[in-house]
């Protein structure tokens, strides 16, 4: 769940040439369609892929089969998209800000919307969430929609954050918004992180990352290897995790950042403080 570079591949020239190799089977099917794609692909821009403004044009079923085809097994006019397939493992996923991933995923998935199945702003580096997300992009409420990693500026913001309660070795662990209701794109991001976020495995990876800190907080914070006295001190380290992390991973809303951000809550904050703070508490030993 992080913002994404935007991809700078020209794809209505890619298209162009694309539809007129004559060594793909794909030929002449394409070349009618060649003003229709360029248009769809700017107007797709034109709206920051917003899917309640994008033009869905219907194409003939075997011209959605030759790009589809295309996209799983691209000729050498669209290279980028195999380019594509090789960067994404420099990134956290945009979608749900993991660190596994895997594929590309099309926003506009490419069964409904075949016209941008090899459009390169409507591909996105995605991990597992893709096969949980499947098709789910607009909710049933005004607004609710899959945030869009390429254009939704909001996702350089700290949109979620985790939760613990019941404080202890094996506390309750949950994700909520970091965001107020009078977010203009609070209905987006509920949606996103609803739909996405929450069905991936993110709760089990802060779980485990609290299993860690509890174990040996130098693991997961270096400088708690030693005995801090104050709250202010463990919060001050807290926030300067916080911020490392996210320049680490280049976004406010991978794991590990969602993680920190819960310890920076005030009540978590002193929980640590405490047993820090414990008298005669051996440097780096078990939190609880």
């Amino acid at each position: 769940m992080n913002k994404a570079p935007l991809p700078i591949y020209d794809d209505s020239d890619a298209f162009y040439l694309l539809s007129k190799n004559k060594l793909l089977k794909s030929y002449p099917k394409l070349q009618p369609l060649v003003s229709i794609i360029q248009a769809s692909y700017a107007q797709y821009l034109a709206v920051s892929g917003e899917p309640t403004l994008v033009i869905n044009e219907p194409i003939g079923f075997a011209e959605a089969e030759f790009l589809k085809g295309h996209y799983a097994s691209p000729p050498a006019v669209l290279a980028h998209i195999t380019k594509m397939r090789h960067l994404r493992r420099q990134f956290t996923c945009p979608m749900c800000g993991s660190f596994h991933i895997s594929e590309l995923d099309h926003y506009l998935p490419k069964n409904g919307y075949p016209i941008f199945a090899i459009f390169s702003k409507n591909l996105v580096p995605a991990c597992s969430c893709n096969n949980k997300r499947q098709q789910t992009l607009i909710g049933a409420n005004p607004k609710e929609r899959v945030l869009h990693p390429y254009f939704d500026e909001c996702l350089s913001e700290r949109l979620i954050k985790a939760c613990f309660e019941d404080l202890g070795p094996v506390p309750r662990v949950s994700i909520a918004l970091n965001v107020p209701a009078t977010h203009p794109q609070y209905a987006a991001i509920d949606f996103h992180m609803r739909s996405i976020v929450a069905r991936s495995d993110i709760v089990q990876h802060l779980a485990k990352r609290w299993s860690s800190l509890i174990r040996k907080p130098s693991l997961v914070v270096r400088a708690f290897e030693k005995n801090i006295s104050t709250v202010v001190e463990v919060e001050s380290i807290l926030q300067k995790e916080l911020s490392e992390l996210d320049d680490l991973y280049e976004g406010k809303n991978n794991w590990d950042s969602v993680f920190a951000a819960g310890l920076t809550e005030p009540p978590v904050a002193a929980w640590i403080a405490a047993q820090l703070a414990v008298p005669g508490r051996i440097p780096n030993s078990a939190l609880a």
